[in-house]
This record gives structure tokens, C-alpha cells and sequence, in this order.
């Protein structure tokens, strides 16, 4: 996970995921934002869509939520990686993080993730 350009975060399934460095095309089940101490804030289920949603490793995600700065959220999605053939299994995968987007002194933002965005140092 890394800030783009625009101070969102880009969240994807990371490189390291990928044994044998394919680029592989993921299906994106559903996704979440959370709060702590609020709860849901956004979610979206794509399991049902007419349109699955396919992403590659490293690719953004669609998170359509605007993050704001020094909040603590959970992000969390869900991947199923398709067999390489039809007689391979599907593997879902629940994927969670916890981010918050801090500005610093110099007015530049940065990206604290799991133990660090959950700290109030």
C-alpha cells in the first residue's frame, strides 16, 4: 500500500503474493472501510455483479472512499484466484490492513500502516 499522487492510498494485492512472479488476475469478491470506534464507513459486493471485478497484483483497487488525514481505518477486501485449469480449486483470500494517512510538519503526507497507524505517536 503506498499514497498516490493524489494523497490516496492505493491499495492492492502485493507482489510478494505471486509464487512464480505471474502476473496473475484476481477476482474481487467485496470491500470494506472501517472506523475504529465507528464501524463500516463504505462497503461494496461485487460476488453478484454481471461485471466481475478482475484486478492484477500490485494493480489500485476501487476503493470509491475518500480517506481523510489522521484517521485510524481498516481496510479489508476479499480475492479469489482462479485455478489455472477446471479441475484446480478457486482460493479465496481475506485481506485486512489498518492505515492512516498523517500530514507532517513540511506539509507532505504520509502513510502509517497496521501497529504504527493504530498508535497516536
Amino acid at each position: 500500500m503506498v499514497l498516490k499522487k493524489d494523497g490516496q492510498p492505493c491499495i492492492s494485492i502485493p507482489a510478494n503474493e505471486d509464487f512464480f512472479r505471474q502476473i496473475k488476475e484476481s477476482h474481487i469478491l467485496n470491500s470494506d472501510v472501517h472506523q475504529a470506534g465507528v464501524g463500516e464507513l463504505w462497503s461494496q459486493d461485487y460476488s453478484d455483479s454481471a461485471k466481475p471485478y478482475y484486478v492484477k497484483n500490485q494493480q489500485c483497487l476501487n476503493f470509491n472512499f475518500h480517506f481523510q488525514t489522521n484517521i485510524p481505518y481498516s481496510i479489508g477486501f476479499t480475492s479469489e484466484e482462479m485455478g489455472n485449469n477446471k479441475s484446480q480449486k478457486s482460493t479465496q483470500k481475506d485481506w485486512i490492513r489498518y492505515m492512516r494517512i498523517i500530514r507532517n510538519k513540511d506539509n507532505t503526507l504520509q502513510l502509517l500502516l497496521d501497529e504504527k497507524a493504530r498508535n497516536d505517536n
